[in-house]
């Protein structure tokens, strides 16, 4: 077995061990420079096997913490690396010169060449949307070659790299074409293949704010955890490379290191970090050294690599520590992964549900449906047992499930030991501490549960069509139920922030699209965007039951 260490830049010396020796002890090496190789000049080679992993890698040394020298010295001798390896120091300050002039490898300028390709269903770069599964450059040569999943954008891909005014010649391989549509199956658009190490995550559940400070990552970890003591498998991802809270918020009882190492087959592969005291399988850049200043695009490609290179194994739940904002991150990880469901996390201010909105809508048109809401800091518990509300009693998290049709809000306290909890290490939901927080979690990962079981098992919902011959709304329900709906009685009793807008002379209902499980948005001819919640078209709101037309079995025209 061939290994590499991921948190240098440059190539790195092949130790070979016999087959006796454990996967733990090889796992523990971590292989330092040649004395006589130019760290930086010969990255590339590296950095072409490992793709965006080690791309992102490289512009991440710029700023990353050179350890002490004291580990380093006693580090070889222990780790099994040479005694004159080229410090850490040196090869980060080589990168960081690097990435101050902004040079970029060759590798990089052909995945840079490449992302002026689009894919028009998804509206996306194909390096974004995973087609691009490698890219390897011959200097001596400046033949590239490039590896695409599918063969619907070989040309393109081919015209974009040949304009790079070093290539001499292009090789775009792609796998070998699927058998031919047949009427009773049609060709489907090409959408990324789930990757190998994902196939045993039963459930990809994502926890969200769009605003920062919120408390997102106190709940992902907490959630976790709580899951986990119900004797289920879980694996926490830190997606936040800019500002990872995984290393704090779970202190280990080891130094942690995650591991990258190469297969017979030359395929890489990253060792999580694990908690022994739960299984719990760890993720984050924060393992890496400090937060990293780098490029978007050298960032989405870091995030896909550790998400799709990490041996996850099976697990019942990966929960996904997601970063503020609806960005390039998480249309990236809703690209190379299928999440399940989202937690959305929101606090009583005003601005924080306006944010949490956009998040939502952001899921929604990921297909990816919310199924919880935690308003978190809500309230003080008080001496005598009452609650005092020192952002008020506003209900944001209860108006926003309402608005979107979300069945369960949770509403965590202010509460000393849950944040004394995450500045220890400790997660609070671990400790086995009674009080208001922990029945809140208890309840937050049994409503997940339950509600990932329904995704699973594929519950029908609604179907909501408009009919344009009767200008009216159809609705069908799972029991064979159908009735009808006046749009304009409808649009009147929008949910949404800003209120119901009363349309424009002429305005009908344009598109209808399904929001997760849990509603449906309505695009009108005039501009207005509606959010229905199906319990808003089955069972009314807050004004009383909705008026039902009836239909005769007819089929919409």
């Amino acid at each position: 077995m061939t290994l590499l260490s991921p948190w240098a830049v440059g190539p790195q010396p092949i130790v070979s061990r016999p087959p006796a020796a454990s996967s733990a002890a090889l796992g523990r090496q971590d292989l330092g420079l040649r004395p006589s190789q130019d760290a930086w000049s010969t990255a590339p080679s590296l950095r072409a096997a490992g793709g965006g992993f080690a791309i992102g890698l490289a512009a991440a040394a710029a700023t990353a913490a050179v350890r002490a020298r004291g580990w380093q010295q006693a580090g070889c001798a222990a780790r099994g690396t040479h005694p004159g390896v080229k410090p850490l120091s040196s090869v980060l300050r080589r990168a960081e010169a690097a990435e101050a002039e902004g040079r970029l490898s060759q590798e990089q300028e052909v995945r840079q060449a490449l992302r002026q390709v689009k894919d028009k269903g998804l509206n996306i770069d194909i390096v974004t949307a995973g087609f691009v599964s490698a890219v390897e450059v011959n200097r001596d040569t400046a033949a590239v070659t490039v590896r695409l999943e599918v063969a619907t954008f070989q040309d393109m891909a081919r015209g974009a790299v040949e304009k790079l005014p070093w290539v001499k010649s292009v090789d775009i391989r792609v796998p070998a074409p699927p058998p031919a549509a047949t009427a009773s199956q049609p060709m489907r658009p090409p959408m990324p293949q789930i990757p190998p190490a994902l196939d045993k995550v039963k459930t990809i559940l994502a926890v969200s704010s769009c605003k920062g400070g919120v408390g997102k990552s106190t709940v992902a970890v907490n959630l976790a955890y709580e899951l986990q003591k119900s004797g289920l498998k879980v694996g926490i991802f830190d997606c936040d490379v800019y500002g990872p809270s995984l290393p704090v918020m779970v202190r280990l009882p080891y130094e942690p290191q995650m591991e990258m190492y190469e297969d017979a087959e030359k395929v890489k592969h990253i060792r999580p970090c694990v908690d022994p005291a739960t299984g719990i399988k760890l993720v984050s850049f924060g393992y890496a050294g400090k937060a990293a200043v780098m490029r978007g695009s050298m960032v989405t490609g870091l995030v896909s690599q550790l998400m799709t290179q990490t041996e996850w194994g099976e697990l019942d739940f990966l929960v996904l520590d997601l970063p503020p904002g609806t960005g390039d991150i998480h249309l990236t990880l809703a690209q190379v992964c299928k999440i399940t469901a989202a937690v959305i996390v929101t606090t009583p201010q005003k601005l924080s549900i306006i944010d949490v909105e956009r998040g939502i809508s952001m899921f929604s048109q990921l297909a990816v449906p919310s199924v919880a809401v935690v308003q978190n800091m809500s309230y003080l518990v008080m001496p005598d047992g009452t609650r005092m509300y020192p952002f008020g009693k506003t209900d944001a998290g209860r108006n926003i499930a309402d608005t979107f049709g979300i069945d369960h809000v949770f509403e965590l306290p202010l509460e000393p030991s849950l944040a004394e909890a995450g500045d220890t290490g400790v997660p609070y939901t671990s400790r086995g501490v009674a009080g208001a927080a922990s029945d809140e979690f208890a309840k937050l990962a049994q409503a997940v549960v339950k509600e990932v079981e329904k995704i699973h098992k594929n519950v029908t919902r609604p179907k909501v069509e408009y009919d344009n011959a009767r200008e009216q709304f159809r609705v069908s329900l799972p029991n064979g139920e159908f009735f009808g709906i006046d749009p304009f009685v409808l649009r009147a009793r929008d949910k949404g922030a800003g209120g119901a807008t009363p349309p424009k002379e002429g305005a009908m209902p344009a598109e209808i699209r399904d929001m997760g499980n849990y509603a449906v948005v309505i695009r009108w001819s005039d501009g207005f965007v509606q959010v229905a919640p199906h319990k808003q078209l089955v069972y009314g709101d807050e004004k009383g039951p909705m008026p039902r037309i009836q239909l005769d079995n007819v089929a919409v025209a």
